[in-house]
């Protein structure tokens, strides 16, 4: 194996891990999850199952729907997703293990935090996406959206981060009776982690690339 092919791995497997501690971070900041996180931390309060169990859960269904927009298109090496999908579980839980000292204290700590975890999760997702071996299933799931409607990543992303976040709230409301996960800070991310991708692909696009091509 190459040094470049080498370097392409282990970058997608780091994604993998800065991603998750993304996600993780926001939840210590305590001003709602990140879209990612929104949905799969929604349901393990509910479930009662660890945050990366339920991702486990949700990986599967991703991939069920990314198959059923794609169909004959969807790429027969994206099935490793359930491979990748049970490693991010793993991190996400590993993750949440390792920033659990994290107690910020205020508002102002809490949001400059979130926004931190904002920047964490954009950087992750644009190694994920550059290195094209195997989409995480969540970011599969926007990519088939994206080109079936022939638009850019970073533009389907907000919508559909959006979209987990209300289906996040309507099941917190539904089966806790009170807003779970949910609050200022998931907007806030809903909103700005896509146009974050767009601006550090356009500053370190270069650099990623010299690393694996």
């Amino acid at each position: 194996m190459n040094i470049k092919k080498f370097n392409r791995y282990w970058i997608y497997l780091l994604s993998l891990f800065i991603i998750s501690l993304g996600a993780s971070l926001s939840i210590k900041a305590n001003l709602g999850t990140s879209p990612l996180i929104c949905l799969p931390y929604v349901s393990s309060l509910i479930t009662k199952l660890t945050v990366g169990e339920v991702m486990f859960v949700f990986t599967l269904i991703f991939i069920i729907i990314q198959v059923a927009l794609l169909r004959g298109d969807f790429e027969k090496r994206q099935y490793l997703q359930l491979v990748i999908g049970t490693i991010f579980s793993f991190f996400v839980d590993f993750s949440l293990m390792l920033v659990d000292f994290i107690n910020p204290v205020g508002y102002v700590s809490q949001m400059a935090l979130l926004l931190f975890s904002c920047l964490v999760v954009a950087f992750g997702v644009l190694l994920e996406i550059q290195t094209e071996i195997v989409y995480l299933p969540a970011d599969g799931v926007i990519v088939a959206i994206s080109k079936v409607l022939k638009k850019e990543f970073s533009t389907v992303k907000p919508f559909v981060d959006s979209s987990m976040v209300i289906i996040a709230a309507v099941l917190s409301v539904v089966f806790l009776g009170y807003l779970a996960g949910v609050r200022e800070g998931t907007i806030i991310s809903a909103i700005i982690i896509g146009p974050i991708v767009r601006l550090l692909k356009t500053h370190l696009d270069k650099y990623v690339l010299e690393l694996i091509d």
